[in-house]
């Protein structure tokens, strides 16, 4: 593992500080940050040691508010940190703050811009930690994932994006959505640091970490990939499908097979399927917070609840029995395959901050529970990013990884100018 010098920890802390308080006033990526820092404890090492990590707001801290990106919860401080956050301080990394969500991890927007243009959407729900990373304040954030909310958002924001197979982070302190679909993940300035929190928080130091950003530079080129379009294509906007085909020329140009692959069912069917589930699963999750308080809820919320509370036992029930049926049949999608290939989103970053963006090419990843990535892969006229989304097998996160890294040094990456 790579051992920072404490004079390396300060600085790092000090530069996030910096940028913070020069351009938060106008990205509106944080809700929290605390006066002062505590000092790495002596001797601690490793590659987190004072890395600065901020935290979305659906996540517990228990020295910070955590209000779950609703007014029914401001002021809220939990007992405890979310397992999660308790791993990162565990490992040296220095809790940055809290990061602006959508309520519940839904579709209200919070204040949060996005970097490269302020007048668009950082996405969501993940948006201020995908905005904080993006503008260059911290190298790591915790995201969460019921549908797109760590792939559509980092990607919206030009960072790199991991979320990892279904269940292998606890997701212990973090308020629910919807459990079936639930995921946790990281959005980060590189896949080093992807790689970083895979083999210290994901995999709790089973694997080891890269060496250094250095010794994980080269990753590891896949041999086939499997491209997915959908039956949705023709809804994709042109300059996106432009983007991605000339990511597939720029493959085949380098030798890797590119060949047409499906996931298991048609995408609309899909996305159909995980908004069933998730609104039955949102009505248990969040009815009771928002009982006696409708009024402070923002609108999609509600609505959700509503639509939750409409679908019996006996539906759900089904709906979960297709799920089990799709992951069992997950493997074989990926054979002979490194990785299946999409987009992130039919569009940039959308104009306004109304919406999030649409997510339904983030969906299959998620309701197959399989790791998912994205890099950027250029830039908009109107000089917004655009992101590939990678898919895995199952467990096999670090794999994926390795091939994102390859594949982000065959594509254009640049840092947003200062807001």
């Amino acid at each position: 593992m790579t051992t920072h010098t404490q004079e390396t920890n300060h600085a790092a802390l000090a530069l996030a500080v910096a940028t913070a308080d020069r351009i938060d006033d106008t990205l509106k990526a944080f809700t929290y940050r605390p006066d002062a820092y505590a000092d790495v404890p002596p001797g601690k090492t490793g590659p987190l040691a004072g890395i600065p990590v901020a935290v979305k707001d659906l996540i517990d801290t228990a020295d910070m508010p955590t209000t779950y990106g609703s007014k029914i919860f401001q002021g809220y401080r939990p007992q405890k940190d979310a397992w999660i956050v308790s791993k990162l301080r565990a490992a040296g990394a220095v809790i940055f703050g809290k990061t602006v969500t959508t309520e519940f991890a839904w579709r209200d927007p919070g204040a949060t811009v996005n970097p490269w243009n302020t007048g668009h959407s950082p996405g969501g729900s993940s948006s201020g930690s995908a905005a904080a990373v993006g503008a260059g304040i911290v190298p790591i954030a915790l995201g969460t994932q019921t549908v797109g909310s760590v792939i559509r958002p980092a990607s919206y924001c030009g960072a790199v994006g991991y979320k990892p197979t279904y269940g292998l982070i606890p997701t212990e302190g973090v308020h629910a959505l919807a459990p079936t679909l639930d995921h946790l993940g990281f959005i980060t300035s590189s896949f080093y640091w992807a790689a970083v929190c895979h083999a210290v928080i994901a995999r709790d130091n089973a694997i080891a970490a890269p060496a250094s950003a250095k010794a994980f530079a080269a990753g590891v080129k896949p041999r086939k990939i499997g491209i997915y379009r959908s039956s949705q294509w023709a809804q994709v906007e042109d300059d996106v499908q432009q983007n991605f085909d000339a990511v597939v020329r720029r493959l085949e140009a380098l030798g890797v097979e590119c060949v047409d692959a499906g996931l298991g069912m048609d995408i609309r069917d899909l996305n159909k399927l995980v908004v069933d589930v998730l609104a039955y699963e949102a009505h248990a999750a969040i009815d009771d917070d928002i009982k006696d308080a409708e009024m402070l809820a923002g609108p999609y919320t509600r609505e959700l609840v509503s639509r939750g509370a409409t679908i019996s036992k006996e539906t759900y029930q089904g709906l979960i029995e297709q799920v089990g049926v799709l992951r069992a049949g997950r493997d074989v999608l990926l054979k002979d395959l490194d990785a299946i290939m999409t987009i992130t989103s039919p569009t940039t970053a959308l104009k306004g901050l109304e919406k999030t963006g649409d997510a339904s090419f983030c969906a299959p990843a998620t309701l197959l529970g399989l790791p998912a990535v994205t890099t950027p892969s250029g830039f908009s006229t109107d000089f917004l990013p655009y992101g590939v989304q990678l898919i895995g097998r199952a467990d096999g996160d670090l794999a994926l990884l390795q091939t994102g890294q390859w594949l982000s040094t065959i594509l254009p990456s640049m840092k947003p100018a200062s807001l």
